[in-house]
């Protein structure tokens, strides 16, 4: 009996060191299968079991084919939103004018006064003739759309799928998550950013404060990426051409975990270059140990370093989580910040004179289990992110733990050892 949990466990952690994967993630794992031998070992091989390949992109530009998940494409014109309500009349008015498609993928998916602002949306499109897909993910929706929704949707013409849906093991496909947000018109227009679909995000409905989301709208050739990212997951794989043109220069870039990773590497690069300062808004702080080390080299050799996030936190375990990794990034003198008013939601990375936009959070997550989008700009928009993050901060307070008991530093020891799984 004793030699068959040895040889399990033994057997489950040589797979786990022999496969490849960020080092935060595999000592988690590894104290999950040591401490719960059998059970650790059989969580741990139903949760990594290998999938096929989904959200494969391949973009050709005129300067050449972009596989890892960035390119440089024209735009037209761009809009920033500081607010939900914001982002939604701007999406909403688009969506209505579409004649040839809309495409709409989103972590989100919820019932209420939002949702039915979008089908309003949705049937004016489908009058006009547009092509109407949307995805949405099977765990973030779970419990908060159900078929009679779908079927409103589906009525109206829309095309539904539902990325990994809660089922029971060994089903499930729990780990991996299309956190994306996008909403493309058209192929002509393209929004991402912090928002769903769902009440609190236009502050209808708000049990944690006031939510602060952001959100960012892009119109001309930059657009066909974001609807060629939707695309890739809607055919599990997707090849387009960019067209070339527009006034100004952008860099859409995705993550397809665990085939495509892009961001957590952009960032680092981006912080490790910054001279001057590096501002951040984020609702969940969760970091890997290289990018940590950037901030914390960041701040040691000069460069502002600030990083807002939550007062009002929507789940408790990941604040003491962003709290437990605060503490050694403050130490090498990052200054963080707590959004008073409420839940902070909104996603930016301000390096100098580029902004990065999206719907990545500044969490391990993020980095390596979710589908994500973003778009990396410089120029105005970046002049109007940094506006917007000066507002958030003249909102907030700095960040003082003077005393934590004992107990408490138990828990977060516990929930950072383990935040890589969570």
């Amino acid at each position: 009996m004793y030699a068959a949990i040895w040889i399990v466990t033994a057997a489950a952690a040589t797979a786990l060191f022999a496969r490849g994967g960020a080092p935060e993630a595999k000592c988690a794992w590894f104290v999950l299968i040591t401490a719960l031998p059998i059970a650790g070992a059989v969580i741990y091989l139903l949760a990594t079991i290998k999938r096929k390949p989904c959200g494969l992109l391949e973009i050709k530009t005129p300067d050449g084919t972009s596989r890892c998940g960035a390119c440089v494409a024209g735009y037209d014109r761009a809009e920033y939103f500081d607010c939900g309500s914001k982002f939604f009349d701007a999406v909403f008015e688009e969506i209505s004018k579409a004649h040839k498609s809309v495409y709409l993928e989103f972590f989100i998916i919820s019932r209420g006064a939002v949702f039915e602002r979008l089908t309003d949306a949705l049937n004016s499109a489908a009058r006009n003739g547009a092509e109407i897909k949307i995805i949405y993910d099977g765990i973030g929706s779970a419990f908060r759309i159900g078929k009679k929704q779908i079927k409103r949707l589906e009525k109206l013409g829309a095309e539904v799928k539902i990325f990994h849906r809660l089922t029971p093991f060994p089903r499930a496909r729990l780990n991996f998550r299309d956190h994306r947000k996008i909403i493309s018109v058209d192929g002509k227009a393209a929004f991402t950013g912090g928002v769903n679909i769902a009440d609190e995000y236009a502050n209808i409905d708000s049990p944690h404060g006031y939510w602060k989301d952001s959100g960012v709208g892009v119109y001309g050739a930059a657009a066909k990426a974001l609807e060629a990212m939707f695309l890739s997951v809607w055919f599990k794989s997707f090849e387009t051409e960019l067209p070339s043109g527009g006034n100004f220069s952008c860099m859409p870039f995705y993550d397809s975990p665990p085939y495509r990773a892009f961001c957590e590497d952009a960032y680092v690069c981006a912080v490790n270059r910054a001279e001057k300062r590096i501002h951040i808004l984020t609702p969940y702080l969760c970091t890997g140990e290289k990018t940590a080390a950037a901030l914390r080299f960041a701040a040691l050799r000069g460069v502002d370093v600030k990083i807002i996030i939550p007062h009002i936190p929507d789940k408790k375990y990941a604040f003491e989580i962003s709290k437990a990794y605060a503490k050694p990034l403050a130490c090498a003198g990052v200054k963080f910040y707590e959004y008073t008013p409420g839940f902070m939601h909104a996603k930016c990375l301000i390096c100098d004179g580029d902004v990065y936009l999206g719907s990545y959070n500044f969490d391990f997550r993020s980095m390596h289990y979710n589908f994500e989008c973003g778009i990396k700009f410089d120029g105005q928009m970046t002049g109007l992110a940094e506006k917007d993050f000066d507002a958030c901060l003249k909102l907030s307070s700095p960040l003082d733990e003077k005393k934590i008991s004992a107990p408490r530093r138990f828990c977060r020891f516990l929930l950072k050892l383990f935040s890589p799984l969570i």
